[in-house]
């Protein structure tokens, strides 16, 4: 893992429930208090907001979002090699390789900037995130 650590654009939201450190989320509820909501995944074809940089215990807590730069994160396997475009993997907001074809609506979360060796390890992955259109 490289020893400096650059943020480019983070931005604070409110979780929807807890979120684990270093996971992927997406956007969440629309509320009467106008502020910015996230939550984990639910499927793939979300709208993908960043990754979280710490975690939170319950819904309400605000979370730090990183939405452009480079970001630790959590992966769900020991198949990540450098370079390859990763996506959602669970639920947990986990990030993997892709393993199929794309398909319309995939998110692309970014690019693994290292390998990993096992489920839960976190690596550095530059962020592009981005929806594949059909």
């Amino acid at each position: 893992m490289s020893q400096g650590h650059a943020s480019i654009y983070d931005e604070s939201f409110v979780a929807d429930a807890a979120v684990g450190a270093y996971r992927v989320v997406i956007a969440g509820q629309v509320g009467d208090d106008q502020a910015k909501h996230c939550k984990l995944p639910t499927q793939d074809n979300a709208t993908i907001l960043g990754i979280s940089q710490h975690a939170t215990t319950a819904s309400g807590d605000t979370v730090l979002i990183r939405r452009a730069g480079l970001s630790k994160l959590e992966v769900g396997s020991g198949n990540v090699t450098y370079g390859q475009a990763l996506r959602i993997h669970d639920a947990q907001g986990r990030a993997d390789r892709q393993t199929g074809l794309w398909l319309s609506g995939d998110g692309v979360i970014g690019y693994a900037e290292e390998a990993s060796a096992a489920s839960g390890d976190v690596i550095e992955c530059w962020l592009a995130i981005r929806q594949l259109l059909a």
